[in-house]
Protein backbone atom coordinates (compact mmCIF):
# COMPACT_ATOMS: atom_id res chain seq x y z
CA UNK A 1 0.00 0.00 0.00
CA UNK A 2 2.85 2.34 0.85
CA UNK A 3 4.46 1.62 -2.52
CA UNK A 4 1.25 2.45 -4.37
CA UNK A 5 0.93 5.73 -2.50
CA UNK A 6 4.53 6.63 -3.31
CA UNK A 7 4.01 6.00 -7.01
CA UNK A 8 0.67 7.69 -7.41
CA UNK A 9 1.01 10.50 -4.91
CA UNK A 10 -2.04 11.90 -3.15
CA UNK A 11 -5.23 10.09 -4.11
CA UNK A 12 -7.84 12.72 -4.92
CA UNK A 13 -11.49 12.55 -4.01
CA UNK A 14 -13.78 11.39 -6.80
CA UNK A 15 -15.66 14.64 -6.24
CA UNK A 16 -12.81 16.47 -7.99
CA UNK A 17 -13.19 14.55 -11.25
CA UNK A 18 -15.03 17.49 -12.84
CA UNK A 19 -12.52 20.11 -11.69
CA UNK A 20 -11.42 22.56 -14.37
CA UNK A 21 -10.25 26.14 -14.04
CA UNK A 22 -13.13 28.67 -14.33
CA UNK A 23 -14.38 28.62 -17.92
CA UNK A 24 -15.29 32.29 -17.89
CA UNK A 25 -11.68 33.18 -17.04
CA UNK A 26 -10.09 31.15 -19.85
CA UNK A 27 -9.84 34.25 -22.05
CA UNK A 28 -8.16 36.19 -19.26
CA UNK A 29 -5.63 33.41 -18.73
CA UNK A 30 -4.85 33.39 -22.45
CA UNK A 31 -4.57 37.20 -22.61
CA UNK A 32 -2.21 37.29 -19.63
CA UNK A 33 -0.06 34.54 -21.15
CA UNK A 34 0.18 36.47 -24.43
CA UNK A 35 1.19 39.63 -22.58
CA UNK A 36 3.96 37.70 -20.84
CA UNK A 37 5.16 35.99 -24.01
CA UNK A 38 5.04 38.98 -26.36
CA UNK A 39 5.50 41.93 -24.01
CA UNK A 40 2.56 43.64 -25.72
CA UNK A 41 -0.24 45.14 -23.64
CA UNK A 42 -3.66 43.55 -24.07
CA UNK A 43 -6.88 45.54 -23.69
CA UNK A 44 -8.81 43.58 -21.12
CA UNK A 45 -12.51 43.55 -21.91
CA UNK A 46 -12.71 39.97 -20.63
CA UNK A 47 -12.37 40.81 -16.94
CA UNK A 48 -15.51 40.97 -14.82
CA UNK A 49 -14.10 43.84 -12.81
CA UNK A 50 -13.65 47.60 -12.85
CA UNK A 51 -10.61 49.16 -14.48
CA UNK A 52 -8.99 52.57 -14.12
CA UNK A 53 -8.87 55.32 -11.55
CA UNK A 54 -12.41 56.57 -12.19
CA UNK A 55 -13.77 53.40 -10.56
CA UNK A 56 -12.87 53.51 -6.88
CA UNK A 57 -14.84 53.02 -3.67
CA UNK A 58 -16.19 56.22 -2.15
CA UNK A 59 -13.73 57.95 0.20
CA UNK A 60 -15.80 57.21 3.30
CA UNK A 61 -15.42 53.47 2.62
CA UNK A 62 -11.63 53.73 2.57
CA UNK A 63 -11.76 55.88 5.71
CA UNK A 64 -13.90 53.32 7.53
CA UNK A 65 -11.54 50.49 6.59
CA UNK A 66 -8.48 52.46 7.71
CA UNK A 67 -10.12 53.49 10.99
CA UNK A 68 -11.19 49.91 11.68
CA UNK A 69 -7.60 48.73 11.27
CA UNK A 70 -6.22 51.58 13.38
CA UNK A 71 -8.79 50.83 16.09
CA UNK A 72 -7.66 47.21 16.20
CA UNK A 73 -10.59 45.41 14.59
CA UNK A 74 -8.39 42.48 13.58
CA UNK A 75 -9.75 39.70 15.82
CA UNK A 76 -12.35 37.01 15.31
CA UNK A 77 -15.94 38.22 15.26
CA UNK A 78 -19.31 36.41 15.17
CA UNK A 79 -19.47 33.94 12.29
CA UNK A 80 -22.66 35.19 10.63
CA UNK A 81 -21.46 38.80 10.66
CA UNK A 82 -21.39 41.90 12.85
CA UNK A 83 -24.87 42.52 14.27
CA UNK A 84 -24.98 46.10 13.00
CA UNK A 85 -24.05 45.01 9.47
CA UNK A 86 -26.60 42.20 9.48
CA UNK A 87 -29.23 44.73 10.58
CA UNK A 88 -28.31 47.06 7.72
CA UNK A 89 -28.50 44.23 5.19
CA UNK A 90 -31.84 43.15 6.66
CA UNK A 91 -33.10 46.68 6.09
CA UNK A 92 -31.86 46.59 2.48
CA UNK A 93 -33.65 43.29 1.83
CA UNK A 94 -36.78 44.64 3.50
CA UNK A 95 -36.67 47.69 1.24
CA UNK A 96 -36.68 45.31 -1.74
CA UNK A 97 -39.98 43.91 -0.49
CA UNK A 98 -38.73 40.86 1.42
CA UNK A 99 -39.31 41.55 5.16
CA UNK A 100 -36.09 40.46 6.85
CA UNK A 101 -34.70 40.23 10.36
CA UNK A 102 -31.08 39.96 11.48
CA UNK A 103 -31.26 36.20 12.00
CA UNK A 104 -32.06 35.74 8.30
CA UNK A 105 -28.79 37.37 7.15
CA UNK A 106 -25.36 35.82 6.63
CA UNK A 107 -22.32 37.95 5.73
CA UNK A 108 -20.06 35.98 3.38
CA UNK A 109 -16.72 36.10 1.57
CA UNK A 110 -18.23 37.66 -1.53
CA UNK A 111 -21.32 36.58 -3.45
CA UNK A 112 -19.50 33.56 -4.85
CA UNK A 113 -19.00 32.20 -1.34
CA UNK A 114 -22.69 32.80 -0.60
CA UNK A 115 -23.62 30.86 -3.74
CA UNK A 116 -21.20 28.06 -2.87
CA UNK A 117 -22.48 27.69 0.68
CA UNK A 118 -26.10 27.83 -0.47
CA UNK A 119 -25.58 25.06 -3.02
CA UNK A 120 -23.56 22.80 -0.70
CA UNK A 121 -26.07 23.29 2.11
CA UNK A 122 -29.20 22.63 0.03
CA UNK A 123 -28.27 20.33 -2.87
CA UNK A 124 -28.14 16.62 -2.08
CA UNK A 125 -26.92 13.61 -4.04
CA UNK A 126 -29.25 13.09 -7.00
CA UNK A 127 -31.08 16.40 -6.68
CA UNK A 128 -31.80 18.26 -9.91
CA UNK A 129 -31.05 21.97 -10.18
CA UNK A 130 -32.51 23.98 -13.06
CA UNK A 131 -29.86 26.32 -14.34
CA UNK A 132 -30.21 29.13 -16.92
CA UNK A 133 -28.42 28.63 -20.23
CA UNK A 134 -26.44 30.83 -20.69
CA UNK A 135 -25.57 31.10 -17.01
CA UNK A 136 -22.82 31.55 -14.42
CA UNK A 137 -20.35 28.59 -14.52
CA UNK A 138 -19.28 28.44 -10.82
CA UNK A 139 -22.84 27.41 -9.89
CA UNK A 140 -22.53 24.35 -12.13
CA UNK A 141 -19.20 23.53 -10.48
CA UNK A 142 -20.65 23.30 -6.98
CA UNK A 143 -23.85 21.54 -8.04
CA UNK A 144 -21.67 18.80 -9.48
CA UNK A 145 -19.51 18.73 -6.35
CA UNK A 146 -22.61 18.25 -4.20
CA UNK A 147 -23.65 15.31 -6.36
CA UNK A 148 -26.52 17.16 -7.95
CA UNK A 149 -27.57 17.14 -11.58
CA UNK A 150 -27.63 20.34 -13.66
CA UNK A 151 -30.72 20.67 -15.84
CA UNK A 152 -30.36 23.45 -18.40
CA UNK A 153 -33.20 25.89 -19.05
CA UNK A 154 -32.62 27.58 -22.42
CA UNK A 155 -33.07 31.35 -22.38
CA UNK A 156 -34.72 32.93 -25.40
CA UNK A 157 -33.06 35.74 -27.36
CA UNK A 158 -32.92 38.67 -27.76
CA UNK A 159 -33.84 39.48 -24.15
CA UNK A 160 -32.92 36.05 -22.77
CA UNK A 161 -36.25 35.38 -21.06
CA UNK A 162 -37.38 31.99 -19.77
CA UNK A 163 -39.73 29.96 -21.92
CA UNK A 164 -42.20 29.16 -19.14
CA UNK A 165 -43.68 26.12 -20.85
CA UNK A 166 -40.18 24.75 -21.40
CA UNK A 167 -39.31 25.53 -17.78
CA UNK A 168 -42.32 23.58 -16.50
CA UNK A 169 -41.37 20.68 -18.74
CA UNK A 170 -37.98 20.38 -17.05
CA UNK A 171 -39.45 19.79 -13.60
CA UNK A 172 -39.37 16.25 -12.20
CA UNK A 173 -39.85 14.82 -8.68
CA UNK A 174 -36.07 15.25 -8.25
CA UNK A 175 -36.12 19.00 -8.96
CA UNK A 176 -35.03 20.82 -5.82
CA UNK A 177 -33.76 24.22 -6.94
CA UNK A 178 -34.00 26.82 -9.66
CA UNK A 179 -31.20 29.35 -10.13
CA UNK A 180 -31.95 32.88 -11.31
CA UNK A 181 -29.69 35.87 -11.74
CA UNK A 182 -31.06 39.29 -12.52
CA UNK A 183 -29.61 41.32 -14.09
CA UNK A 184 -28.37 38.19 -15.77
CA UNK A 185 -24.84 37.07 -16.27
CA UNK A 186 -23.52 37.19 -18.97
CA UNK A 187 -26.11 39.23 -20.91
CA UNK A 188 -27.20 41.98 -18.51
CA UNK A 189 -30.95 41.52 -19.03
CA UNK A 190 -33.43 41.62 -16.16
CA UNK A 191 -35.96 38.84 -15.55
CA UNK A 192 -39.51 40.13 -15.84
CA UNK A 193 -41.41 36.86 -15.29
CA UNK A 194 -40.93 36.68 -11.54
CA UNK A 195 -44.59 36.21 -10.58
CA UNK A 196 -45.00 33.36 -13.06
CA UNK A 197 -41.72 31.72 -12.01
CA UNK A 198 -42.68 32.07 -8.34
CA UNK A 199 -45.99 30.33 -9.00
CA UNK A 200 -44.14 27.42 -10.61
CA UNK A 201 -41.71 27.20 -7.67
CA UNK A 202 -44.50 27.21 -5.12
CA UNK A 203 -46.54 24.61 -7.00
CA UNK A 204 -43.61 22.20 -7.24
CA UNK A 205 -41.93 22.95 -3.89
CA UNK A 206 -38.75 24.31 -5.48
CA UNK A 207 -36.22 26.58 -3.78
CA UNK A 208 -35.07 29.55 -5.83
CA UNK A 209 -31.48 30.76 -5.53
CA UNK A 210 -31.57 34.35 -6.78
CA UNK A 211 -28.23 35.96 -7.61
CA UNK A 212 -28.63 39.76 -7.63
CA UNK A 213 -25.08 41.10 -7.62
CA UNK A 214 -25.94 43.84 -10.12
CA UNK A 215 -29.07 44.94 -8.25
CA UNK A 216 -27.91 48.57 -8.03
CA UNK A 217 -26.56 48.57 -11.57
CA UNK A 218 -29.90 48.61 -13.41
CA UNK A 219 -30.37 51.48 -15.83
CA UNK A 220 -33.56 53.58 -16.01
CA UNK A 221 -36.26 53.08 -17.07
CA UNK A 222 -35.64 49.46 -16.08
CA UNK A 223 -35.91 48.63 -12.38
CA UNK A 224 -34.57 45.86 -10.20
CA UNK A 225 -37.05 43.52 -8.54
CA UNK A 226 -36.47 40.34 -6.57
CA UNK A 227 -38.43 37.10 -6.62
CA UNK A 228 -37.89 36.96 -2.84
CA UNK A 229 -40.50 39.74 -2.55
CA UNK A 230 -43.23 37.78 -4.36
CA UNK A 231 -45.93 36.42 -2.04
CA UNK A 232 -44.96 33.01 -0.74
CA UNK A 233 -41.31 33.26 -1.76
CA UNK A 234 -39.59 34.73 1.33
CA UNK A 235 -38.96 31.31 2.90
CA UNK A 236 -38.57 29.55 -0.44
CA UNK A 237 -35.78 31.74 -1.79
CA UNK A 238 -32.13 32.47 -1.07
CA UNK A 239 -31.24 36.04 -2.02
CA UNK A 240 -27.56 36.65 -2.76
CA UNK A 241 -25.90 40.02 -3.29
CA UNK A 242 -22.52 41.64 -2.81
CA UNK A 243 -20.74 44.87 -2.00
CA UNK A 244 -18.32 44.19 -4.86
CA UNK A 245 -20.31 45.69 -7.72
CA UNK A 246 -22.51 48.27 -6.00
CA UNK A 247 -19.67 49.87 -4.05
CA UNK A 248 -16.69 48.95 -6.30
CA UNK A 249 -15.34 46.71 -3.53
CA UNK A 250 -14.42 43.65 -5.60
CA UNK A 251 -11.11 43.12 -3.79
CA UNK A 252 -12.66 43.42 -0.33
CA UNK A 253 -14.38 40.03 -0.81
CA UNK A 254 -17.61 40.60 1.05
CA UNK A 255 -21.13 39.63 0.09
CA UNK A 256 -24.30 38.46 1.78
CA UNK A 257 -27.30 36.22 1.56
CA UNK A 258 -30.79 36.26 3.01
CA UNK A 259 -32.90 33.18 3.66
CA UNK A 260 -35.15 31.71 6.29
CA UNK A 261 -33.66 31.48 9.76
CA UNK A 262 -33.18 27.71 9.71
CA UNK A 263 -31.18 27.87 6.50
CA UNK A 264 -29.03 30.79 7.65
CA UNK A 265 -28.31 29.05 10.96
CA UNK A 266 -27.14 25.96 9.08
CA UNK A 267 -25.06 28.02 6.66
CA UNK A 268 -23.48 29.83 9.59
CA UNK A 269 -22.28 26.46 10.89
CA UNK A 270 -20.80 25.80 7.45
CA UNK A 271 -19.10 29.19 7.50
CA UNK A 272 -17.69 28.89 11.02
CA UNK A 273 -16.21 25.50 10.12
CA UNK A 274 -14.60 26.84 6.95
CA UNK A 275 -13.55 30.50 6.77
CA UNK A 276 -14.69 31.34 10.34
CA UNK A 277 -15.82 34.88 9.53
CA UNK A 278 -15.34 37.79 7.14
CA UNK A 279 -12.62 40.08 8.59
CA UNK A 280 -14.05 42.67 10.95
CA UNK A 281 -12.36 45.65 9.27
CA UNK A 282 -13.83 44.58 5.92
CA UNK A 283 -17.28 44.32 7.51
CA UNK A 284 -16.94 47.80 9.00
CA UNK A 285 -16.00 49.19 5.58
CA UNK A 286 -19.10 47.48 4.18
CA UNK A 287 -21.21 48.93 6.97
CA UNK A 288 -20.01 52.41 6.03
CA UNK A 289 -20.84 51.66 2.41
CA UNK A 290 -24.40 50.49 2.93
CA UNK A 291 -25.36 53.02 5.61
CA UNK A 292 -23.45 56.02 4.25
CA UNK A 293 -24.21 58.42 1.38
CA UNK A 294 -25.38 56.65 -1.78
CA UNK A 295 -24.54 59.48 -4.22
CA UNK A 296 -21.46 57.60 -5.36
CA UNK A 297 -23.58 54.58 -6.34
CA UNK A 298 -25.85 56.74 -8.49
CA UNK A 299 -22.88 58.53 -10.09
CA UNK A 300 -21.27 55.19 -10.93
CA UNK A 301 -24.49 53.87 -12.46
CA UNK A 302 -24.87 56.99 -14.60
CA UNK A 303 -21.26 56.75 -15.73
CA UNK A 304 -21.69 53.10 -16.67
CA UNK A 305 -24.94 53.78 -18.50
CA UNK A 306 -23.18 56.34 -20.70
CA UNK A 307 -20.44 53.80 -21.45
CA UNK A 308 -23.03 51.12 -22.19
CA UNK A 309 -24.84 53.36 -24.66
CA UNK A 310 -21.57 54.24 -26.39
CA UNK A 311 -20.47 50.60 -26.70
CA UNK A 312 -23.85 49.32 -27.89
CA UNK A 313 -24.11 52.03 -30.56
CA UNK A 314 -20.56 51.36 -31.77
CA UNK A 315 -20.93 47.59 -31.98
CA UNK A 316 -24.23 47.82 -33.83
CA UNK A 317 -22.47 49.76 -36.60
CA UNK A 318 -20.11 46.85 -37.28
CA UNK A 319 -20.93 44.39 -40.05
CA UNK A 320 -21.89 40.97 -38.73
CA UNK A 321 -22.37 42.21 -35.16
CA UNK A 322 -25.70 42.73 -33.40
CA UNK A 323 -25.72 44.05 -29.84
CA UNK A 324 -28.93 44.26 -27.77
CA UNK A 325 -28.99 46.96 -25.09
CA UNK A 326 -28.56 45.33 -21.67
CA UNK A 327 -30.76 46.65 -18.89
CA UNK A 328 -28.10 46.26 -16.21
CA UNK A 329 -24.63 44.98 -15.22
CA UNK A 330 -21.44 46.22 -16.89
CA UNK A 331 -21.45 43.69 -19.72
CA UNK A 332 -22.66 43.61 -23.30
CA UNK A 333 -23.29 40.28 -25.00
CA UNK A 334 -23.32 40.94 -28.75
CA UNK A 335 -24.04 38.30 -31.36
CA UNK A 336 -21.13 37.72 -33.76
CA UNK A 337 -22.80 34.84 -35.65
CA UNK A 338 -22.88 36.73 -38.93
CA UNK A 339 -19.08 36.99 -38.94
CA UNK A 340 -19.03 33.28 -39.78
CA UNK A 341 -16.89 32.46 -36.75
CA UNK A 342 -17.68 30.58 -33.58
CA UNK A 343 -17.52 32.46 -30.30
CA UNK A 344 -14.19 30.89 -29.37
CA UNK A 345 -12.71 31.48 -32.81
CA UNK A 346 -13.71 35.13 -32.68
CA UNK A 347 -12.36 35.60 -29.14
CA UNK A 348 -9.06 33.94 -30.10
CA UNK A 349 -8.84 36.05 -33.26
CA UNK A 350 -9.34 39.28 -31.31
CA UNK A 351 -6.76 38.57 -28.63
CA UNK A 352 -4.13 36.96 -30.88
CA UNK A 353 -4.32 39.36 -33.81
CA UNK A 354 -5.59 42.61 -32.28
CA UNK A 355 -4.71 42.45 -28.59
CA UNK A 356 -8.27 42.63 -27.24
CA UNK A 357 -9.47 40.14 -24.65
CA UNK A 358 -13.16 39.16 -24.61
CA UNK A 359 -14.96 36.08 -23.30
CA UNK A 360 -16.42 33.55 -25.72
CA UNK A 361 -20.13 33.26 -25.01
CA UNK A 362 -19.84 29.48 -25.16
CA UNK A 363 -18.12 29.62 -21.74
CA UNK A 364 -21.58 30.26 -20.30
CA UNK A 365 -23.33 27.35 -22.03
CA UNK A 366 -24.25 26.29 -25.54
CA UNK A 367 -26.92 29.01 -25.70
CA UNK A 368 -24.07 31.49 -25.42
CA UNK A 369 -22.53 30.25 -28.64
CA UNK A 370 -22.40 32.94 -31.30
CA UNK A 371 -21.81 35.69 -28.71
CA UNK A 372 -18.96 37.33 -26.89
CA UNK A 373 -19.05 39.02 -23.49
CA UNK A 374 -17.38 42.39 -23.22
CA UNK A 375 -16.91 44.40 -20.02
CA UNK A 376 -17.24 48.16 -20.43
CA UNK A 377 -16.30 49.27 -16.90
CA UNK A 378 -13.09 50.76 -18.25
CA UNK A 379 -11.66 54.24 -18.89
CA UNK A 380 -13.01 55.96 -22.00
CA UNK A 381 -9.65 56.00 -23.77
CA UNK A 382 -9.26 52.25 -23.20
CA UNK A 383 -12.81 51.65 -24.41
CA UNK A 384 -12.23 53.70 -27.55
CA UNK A 385 -8.93 52.00 -28.37
CA UNK A 386 -10.41 48.55 -27.78
CA UNK A 387 -13.50 49.25 -29.87
CA UNK A 388 -11.37 50.62 -32.70
CA UNK A 389 -9.33 47.40 -32.66
CA UNK A 390 -12.51 45.32 -32.76
CA UNK A 391 -13.70 47.39 -35.72
CA UNK A 392 -10.44 46.71 -37.56
CA UNK A 393 -10.73 43.02 -36.75
CA UNK A 394 -14.27 42.76 -38.08
CA UNK A 395 -13.52 44.78 -41.22
CA UNK A 396 -10.49 42.61 -41.96
CA UNK A 397 -12.31 39.31 -41.74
Amino acid sequence: MATTAAKSGVRLSSRTSHFVLPKQWASMRKAQALEKETGKAIIHFEKGDFQGDEFKPAPHIFEAAAKALTDGHVRYVPGPGLPELRDAIAEEATNRGRPTKREEVLVTMGAKHALTQSLLTIVDQGDEVIFPNPGYPPDEFWIAYAGGQVVYAPLVEPDFHFDLDSLKGLITPKTKMLILNSPQRPNGMTIRQLDEIAAIAIEHDITVLTDEIFSKMVYPPSEHTTIAAVDGMADRSVLVDTFSKTYIMTGFRIGWCVGNEELITTMDIFQQNSVTNVPAFVQLAALAAITGPQDHVIEQRNRLQAKRDKVVAFLNELPGVECPTPEGSFYVFPSIRDTGMTAQQFADYLVESYGVGVVAGSAFGDRGEGHIRLTYAAPDDVLEEGLDRIKQAVENL
